[in-house]
């Protein structure tokens, strides 16, 4: 029986590229510990294929629709009408909403690995649930070398400090330990994925592994600890980006989009993902009301101008929509696909020519159309968009874009030159290695903390969307519950901890920090101030220190001090 778990994310790893990688014996360390005494599959991920969402699954064993986080960014109707001042509204995860990820998803669905053991570690894992683990740690830690690394462009040392801290955390007797190692995906974006550096990217993660394992063994843990590695997502380069937000403001819209997120007025939200996907959502008159139908959609006339304009757009693969409460419609611009669901089955019909380029036809199960498609342009396309259109903060339209192309252009800073998010094949077929010897061939990455909770004694506390994986031994200690995923009357695993005074403790220490530093920067500050009085007026003054004062009074306030500190430290100018 295991009774640890690490598992390495390595963010935005490319399937066959590791494999490539790992063929040519670049990465020793991850054959010998990994693929050697386990297994290498190429899994699927999820629709979004984006850095976020695309961590729920192994991390929780969902997909994103079901824990309700369907985007890197998404807007809840429900929440604008009925609590137009929620911080719940909407999201995007850039900046310090980035660590939202975890507290986004719904807590009457979704629970994590690190709920299930002693001592569990987050090591700039963007879900961190960890009990044992201060908030402020996680803040600061992620927030210190994450914006090193952008004022650097040197993500190896942000990945060197994932591997120093998974090791110190071993050596402190953590029994779980998820850390994301992101120099792939960083360099991916920034150069291209089959660039040096990204290359570089995947030995750094090798290297890594070897100094673990070298630990594990020093420690007497090796034969007992289940080792993964696994990506959220593939990447592909990135040629044209598409204006998708001026594209909605030709027809006439007023949008909701990143970074304009607080915009009066606006009729409708532009929500991109990786970013080759994105989430169109429309109001109804001045709210937003329910879901908008296929039909519908096709009925009003501006929406539908939208809609063939965007299907006549070079780069755009396909738009899906909702059909009723168990159909979707993928249209393309010579032709539909229908899926109506029924239980576990699902009926597919192609009217003119197939959007998603030879789907199969007829009546299919679930896991007849994962194996059906596994390998297809789209794989398992029908079952993603059924599970995010689940979550009641998707849009009305799901649009997917080709490889080469994605669907920003406005306030892509830095420029990215290679893109993630759609369904295309090259964004869902990620690696994952594992020392557990997996027989299956068709997998999905939200499969893996299911059968990792069994491999560990395990029962899940809600119901799973992934299955319990069989091994190549013959022997079955995974047969602790079923292989739906469903959780028995044991309800093992540690309960949730509060850490209320060290989070006190933390904030005061945050906030005497703050006075210091405001002390040591007094003249600095006095002068800019002075010079927004001159340039300004005293009433913008006012509404500064205003909106100050009430940002403080949320739960902003924690990280927007450890920006600041963070900012600080490294060598900002204060005010900026």
């Amino acid at each position: 029986m295991y009774k640890r778990v690490i598992i390495a994310v390595a963010d935005g790893a490319r399937a066959d590229l590791m494999k490539q990688l790992l063929d040519a014996g670049e990465l020793p360390h991850l054959k010998e510990h990994l693929v050697d005494r386990g297994c290498y599959r190429t899994a699927l991920t999820v629709f979004p294929s984006t850095t976020g969402p695309a961590h729920i699954p192994f991390v929780s064993g969902l997909h994103p629709g079901t824990a309700n986080v369907p985007g890197y960014r998404w807007l809840s109707r429900k929440t604008h009408d009925e609590h137009r001042r929620s911080f719940y509204r909407h999201r995007t995860l850039n900046g310090f909403r980035g660590l939202m990820v975890g507290r986004d998803m719904d807590p009457a669905t979704s629970t994590s690995l690190f709920e299930y053991y002693d001592r569990p570690s987050s090591v700039l894992e963007l879900i961190d649930y960890c009990s044992t683990q201060p908030l402020y740690k996680i803040v600061v830690r992620r927030l210190l070398r994450v914006v090193q690394a952008h004022r650097s462009d040197d993500w190896s040392r942000v990945d060197e400090l994932v591997e120093r801290q998974i090791i110190k955390r071993i050596k402190a007797g953590s029994e779980c330990i998820i850390g994301s190692f992101f120099g792939i995906d960083e360099y991916s974006h920034l150069y291209e994925p089959f660039h040096e550096k990204s290359k570089a990217a995947y030995r750094n993660i090798d290297r890594a592994i070897g100094r673990i394992a070298g630990v594990l063994k020093e420690l007497g843990y090796y034969e007992n600890t289940i080792i993964a590695v696994v990506s959220d997502h593939g990447l592909s380069e990135t040629k044209v980006h598409i204006p998708l937000v001026d594209l909605v403001r030709d027809h006439g819209f007023n949008p909701h989009y990143y970074p304009r997120m607080y915009r009066k007025a606006h009729d409708c939200a532009v929500l991109e993902s990786g970013n080759a996907m994105a989430a169109l959502y429309f109001k109804r008159g001045d709210r937003w009301g329910k879901h908008w139908q296929h039909s519908e959609l096709a009925g009003d006339e501006r929406i539908s101008r939208l809609t063939n304009t965007l299907l006549n757009t070079a780069g755009v693969s396909f738009l899906v929509s909702r059909d009723g409460h168990d159909g979707i419609v993928f249209s393309g611009q010579a032709g539909v696909l229908r899926a109506v669901r029924d239980g576990d089955r699902y009926h597919i019909a192609v009217e003119g020519e197939d959007p998603l380029k030879g789907h199969p036809t007829g009546t299919f199960t679930r896991r007849e159309l994962l194996e059906q498609t596994y390998d297809a342009t789209y794989p398992d396309a029908v079952n993603q968009l059924f599970m995010l259109f689940g979550s009641e903060r998707s849009g009305d339209i799901a649009i997917s874009s080709e490889p080469g192309y994605d669907l920003r252009l406005q306030h892509e800073d830095p420029e990215h030159h290679g893109s993630h998010g759609s369904l295309h094949r090259e964004h869902m077929q990620v690696p994952l290695l594992t020392n557990l010897p997996i027989a299956d061939e068709h997998l999905h990455n939200y499969d893996l903390a299911a059968t990792i909770l069994a491999a560990t004694g395990k029962q899940p506390r809600c119901q799973l969307d992934g299955r319990v994986l069989s091994l190549q031994n013959g022997s079955d200690p995974l047969q602790q519950f079923d292989q739906s995923g469903s959780a028995g009357d044991d309800r093992g695993g540690a309960p949730k901890k509060s850490s209320d005074l060290t989070s006190i403790l933390a904030t005061v220490a945050i906030i005497l920090s703050g006075l210091i530093i405001t002390a040591l920067f007094r003249e600095e500050i006095l002068g800019y101030g002075s010079h927004l009085m001159e340039t300004y007026g005293k009433t913008y003054v006012d509404v500064v220190l205003f909106l100050l004062t009430a940002v403080s009074s949320t739960p902003l306030a924690l990280p927007i001090w450890a920006y600041s500190l963070v900012g600080i430290a490294l060598g900002y100018h204060v005010i900026r």
